[in-house]
């Protein structure tokens, strides 16, 4: 028996154990009763969770599977806290399976500060008039969209980029989910003052026939739509820029699915194995070394959410397996996508697991990442398929970030963010900005010397006072870090510089740094070899 292939029972549907962030509720499975299925599209409206100061908020409205079920949008009113800030009659007739519609509410009608908004949306079906508050979900929360109307930008040192490293847009589409469009994750990265974002959609969905995601194409049309999509968007010059990617399906050691962040590569690479869209059908096409191998040396790749383990029911109806050791270590892996936007306990757990391969002398860079299928200021999930929502505050678009720096002089472009991408010229954040740098005045391939550890940090009021910070040494081969510096730092620092000299007389070991604030807010360094 090949690994990873059990016989599977003709009983449950595998893609009902997918993972679920803007709800599909139209598709049931033949036998199988749906309480979330309504005979009208779906109807979803986000706003982004953080607004940069000068700029005007973007109210997003998603409706999905108008062709099924036609709708009319009559009105919109927006409400902050009870009062009406914004209302625009509408009055657009909808049959697209896909449509996104936007509105903007002038900066000067927003208080500063944590607003809670409602978005009232009415419309037609049919001959019959309703009124849905943020969605149209049945079993959903309807509850208010949390946005920061902050007054300060995101705290930045030097030549300083923001982004997110993985997310999702509506060429993730299928029997359970689907994201909002390119041009809605640009509009909402500009809000919240993001430069960059990397559009990872899974492998087993941009394969799909345009117009059935239950079939594969040949020509690969859904691909080349996307590819050219976002090459038009990048070719606006506004000095945001979207990495053209894809979240690949490969098998890893143990002949099991886990998922590979491919960033830029030109021509598509299969992994269908997780997909659902057939029975039995449970291995994707290629192990990770294959995938590797194939990618160009200019083609980062990064391990997908490597420490987060799939549920127990994903593991034996879809082949669902974890990130070994192996497997983070393959040659051509530049890193892991460390953060994945969760809370704080499976991060730190993933720093853990991280430092355990660091020490181990494997060079891993880490990137911040969401994971985001839309979701810019709520997650909406299936809870029990198809009975029950649940909904969250994590894995929004770009809630954690990858800060990337680039020398004086470097150009902001796609091929420049890649390379920094690969060779670890970025931290970590949800919050403050860290830059860590190591200054020798020996030849690095020194055996001995001393070293100046060189950290600035900086954060603001909407991220909370730095209150700590630690900088560590790795020596390969040991069982644990070197704590070389803990420091509490005084109340109310949100601007703070430092430099430690230290010995160095190890032939192979890193730096890296963390920083904390009062609000719970964190970036971490990657680390510094020699």
């Amino acid at each position: 028996m090949i690994p990873g292939d059990t016989f599977l029972p003709d009983i449950l549907p595998p893609f009902i154990l997918l993972p679920v962030l803007y709800a599909e509720i139209h598709y049931r499975f033949k036998y199988f009763f749906s309480y979330l299925k309504t005979r009208e599209p779906e109807i979803i409206a986000d706003i982004p969770h953080r607004l940069e100061p000068g700029k005007d908020l973007p109210v997003l409205l998603v409706i999905k599977d108008a062709d099924q079920y036609p709708v009319r949008i009559l009105h919109i009113h927006v409400m902050d806290n009870g009062q009406e800030v914004f209302s625009e009659a509408v009055n657009a007739d909808v049959r697209e399976s896909y449509k996104d519609l936007f509105f903007s509410i002038p900066r000067q009608r927003l208080s500063s500060g944590k607003r809670q908004l409602s978005v009232k949306i009415s419309y037609r079906i049919g001959s019959k008039v309703r009124m849905c508050i943020n969605d149209n979900y049945r079993g959903s929360s309807h509850a208010t969209l949390p946005v920061n109307i902050s007054e300060i930008s995101l705290p930045r040192i030097g030549l300083c980029y923001f982004g997110e490293s993985h997310s999702h847009t509506n060429y993730t589409s299928d029997q359970v989910e689907f994201a909002a469009s390119l041009q809605a994750n640009k509009t909402m990265a500009k809000a919240i003052g993001l430069d960059f974002f990397a559009a990872t959609d899974h492998s087993y969905d941009l394969d799909d026939y345009p117009d059935d995601y239950l079939k594969s194409d040949p020509d690969l049309k859904k691909w080349d739509h996307f590819q050219a999509e976002v090459r038009k968007l990048n070719d606006e010059n506004d000095r945001l820029i979207i990495i053209p990617g894809e979240e690949v399906s490969v098998l890893n050691g143990k002949g099991k699915n886990i998922h590979c962040l491919i960033y830029n590569h030109s021509d598509f690479i299969p992994g269908s194995g997780d997909g659902a869209e057939k029975w039995f059908h449970r291995r994707s096409e290629n192990s990770l070394p294959e995938v590797l191998n194939s990618v160009s040396d200019n083609t980062p790749a990064f391990a997908a959410h490597p420490f987060e383990n799939p549920p127990f029911l994903q593991r034996i109806f879809i082949n669902r397996g974890s990130w070994s050791d192996s497997d983070c270590t393959q040659q051509r892996l530049q890193g892991l996508q460390l953060v994945n936007g969760g809370k704080d306990e499976t991060i730190i757990n993933a720093i853990q697991k991280w430092v355990r391969l660091l020490l181990q002398g494997h060079r891993l860079y880490g990137l911040a990442g969401n994971d985001a299928h839309g979701n810019f200021a709520r997650f909406r999930q299936i809870r029990f398929p198809f009975f029950s929502m649940r909904e969250h505050y994590y894995h929004l678009f770009g809630k954690w970030r990858t800060g990337v720096y680039l020398k004086p002089g470097t150009e902001f472009t796609l091929s420049n963010l890649l390379q920094a991408f690969a060779t670890g010229s970025c931290f970590m954040t949800n919050g403050p900005a860290l830059s860590f740098q190591v200054k020798t005045g020996v030849d690095p391939l020194s055996r001995s010397g001393s070293r100046t550890l060189m950290f600035s940090a900086l954060s603001s009021k909407e991220f909370g006072a730095l209150t700590r910070i630690r900088v560590m040494q790795g020596i390969a081969g040991e069982d644990k870090e070197t704590q070389l510096i803990d420091a509490a730092l005084e109340n109310g620092t949100e601007n703070y510089q430092s430099s430690h000299t230290v010995r160095h007389n190890t032939a192979s070991c890193y730096y890296r740094c963390e920083i904390y604030t009062n609000l719970g807010k964190m970036a971490i360094s990657n680390p510094i070899w020699f």
